[in-house]
């Protein structure tokens, strides 16, 4: 439903894009969020949660604007995590997330009760692709293999990232050697490739996940890749 402008100015006039209604609505979320009162949050958001919930495609990239500015899944997603990058990842898989999930709420909760519950399933899952383990003695490809022996229990050499990157479809290939092994930032990665920042976070992590899995496959056939 359309956000009343006579019940909701600040609102209504921030998602017409208002500049000067966007910075009120930023400063009473920030001040909210800095005293940590969240029930203030909820309730600077509720009139754009609605909005969302009922299918306005504005009001939802307003939210999930809001929810990356004023980091409200930073929270909980660093109770679990420790890694930046971990931290990052779980971050955008729950604005994904939320936006696919955002027709289902329907405010029996706080929405800040429902995003953190979000946030925090999508850093278990983070976990749970991540395994801690001894890092890697090669001097060469030592990002990534620092990235795959998170996600498994192998020591990895150099030769079999080699031969497990040469498998991987070249949409995944390159964007996990220039992260892992060039050492370039997501974003420069976009630029380079010409893809959205959230389709190369993704494709590196799956790139990610076949490479481990590949070491997997190695550990429990004797150490090479078949």
């Amino acid at each position: 439903m359309p956000i009343d402008p006579t019940e909701h100015p600040v609102a209504a006039a921030a998602l017409r894009g208002d500049t000067s209604a966007v910075e009120e609505l930023d400063s009473e979320i920030a001040a909210a969020r800095d005293a940590g009162d969240y029930a203030r949050v909820d309730a600077a958001l509720m009139p754009i949660v609605t909005a969302a919930a009922a299918g306005d495609q504005n009001a939802l990239d307003l939210l999930l604007r809001c929810i990356n500015v004023h980091r409200l899944a930073q929270a909980p997603v660093r109770k679990l995590l420790i890694d930046e990058r971990d931290v990052d990842d779980a971050v955008q898989t729950t604005l994904i997330q939320v936006a696919k999930a955002i027709g289902t709420f329907e405010g029996r909760s706080r929405f800040t009760t429902w995003l953190y519950r979000i946030a925090e399933r999508e850093a278990l899952q983070v976990l749970r692709r991540n395994k801690n383990v001894a890092g890697p003695s090669d001097d060469d490809l030592s990002g990534l293999a620092s990235e795959v022996q998170r996600m498994s229990s192998v020591v990895v050499s150099r030769a079999m990232i080699r031969q497990a990157l040469e498998e991987l479809d070249p949409k995944f290939r390159e964007p996990v050697v220039l992260c892992d092994v060039e050492g370039l930032e997501y974003a420069a990665i976009a630029d380079r490739l010409g893809v959205p920042l959230n389709t190369v976070k993704t494709r590196i992590m799956r790139g990610r996940q076949y490479v481990a899995d590949r070491m997997l496959e190695a550990q429990r056939s004797g150490g090479s890749l078949g």
